[in-house]
């Protein structure tokens, strides 16, 4: 059975500079509980122990945000965003799960998932759902995305999600990579779109067509670059097609929720964003990348140009910097 996994409380913290207060993420949960959400997920953007001056400082602690999520989800589950090196066991891994999180992404680069294997691991003996995640996964082939699935199966992961992290992907990218692994593992698959290409929505259906069980989505796509699948619009679209069997006022109520809330955050897309898109570079560095080409006076094409050229990936936003003053020197 598919289910339908909301990423608006922490994908969306991109789009709000991860400035998410606990007062927000309990009204929204209140509404998404009655909705047929099978899991929130909540935290910096860049997931548990995240906040930092480099990556963007949050306004609340981790667990002050998940303890007002916790506290007002009573059907949908509790999930969390990790990757190894920001999040660590001891600090950020033992807290969630005293705090009573129920399900745990541990995510690595589309060619590192060997970094998962002490978090997985640990997790997988905690009583919790626990999923790896390939993120940037158009930046390994179908072969390797094979091979880096099964190391997480392997760990002890249930599931893999395929995250299109820069709105890389078209429908035809998604239906044999998500086909693949199906075909190939054991092991649920899920997927997560962005629309840096406008082809959010697409790609989230046809990961449903090809046999993905969990699809991510965000209400009115809160989330970085240009933005998630639009939660509302998979559902509303599942419902048309019959893919998705759920109610749709519940999902408007979070929409309308989030769209009052931070009018001025809204993802759209961009010249910016089609370009990151088209690039396959990380959709979340477009304010970086935007700051710098006017500081600098740098074409923002050419500046997304060469970050691609250099397969930057998440995580390595002092380097864009870099990129631009060696640009200028050229």
């Amino acid at each position: 059975m598919t289910v339908l996994y909301d990423v608006t409380l922490r994908d969306g913290n991109h789009a709000l500079r991860h400035q998410l207060t606990s007062n927000f993420v309990s009204d929204y949960c209140k509404v998404a509980d009655k909705s047929d959400v099978w899991a929130v997920e909540v935290g910096h953007g860049n997931g548990l122990g995240a906040s930092s001056f480099l990556v963007g400082k949050s306004a609340e602690q981790d667990i002050d945000l998940l303890i007002a999520a916790r506290s007002n989800l009573k059907r949908a589950k509790l999930a969390v965003h990790t990757i190894p090196g920001f999040a660590t066991i001891k600090r950020d891994l033992i807290p969630a799960l005293e705090c009573g999180v129920d399900i745990f992404r541990v995510a690595t680069h589309a060619t590192e998932a060997t970094t998962s294997e002490k978090h997985i691991e640990f997790l997988a003996n905690k009583n919790v759902i626990v999923h790896g995640v390939l993120m940037m996964s158009h930046m390994n082939d179908i072969p390797g995305l094979i091979s880096q699935a099964r190391l997480m199966q392997e760990y002890g992961a249930s599931g893999v999600i395929l995250m299109d992290s820069a709105g890389y992907f078209l429908p035809n990218d998604v239906h044999e990579r998500v086909d693949a692994i199906k075909n190939q593992l054991d092991i649920e698959v899920g997927f997560h779109a962005h629309n840096n290409l406008g082809m959010a929505i697409s790609n989230a259906s046809e990961a449903l067509r090809s046999g993905a069980v969990i699809i991510d989505g965000a209400s009115m796509g809160l989330g970085a670059g240009a933005g998630n699948a639009q939660l509302e619009n998979i559902v509303s679209t599942g419902i048309r097609n019959n893919s998705i069997s759920a109610r749709i006022e519940s999902f408007l109520d979070m929409s309308q929720l989030v769209e009052n809330s931070y009018p001025e955050n809204l993802p759209r897309t961009t010249s910016s964003s089609i370009q990151s898109g088209m690039a396959g570079v990380f959709s979340g560095y477009a304010p970086q990348v935007k700051l710098l080409s006017e500081e600098l006076g740098i074409d923002v094409n050419i500046l997304w140009g060469e970050m691609a050229k250099r397969k930057l990936v998440a995580g390595q936003e002092t380097m864009i910097r870099e990129i631009a003053q060696d640009l200028m020197n050229l």
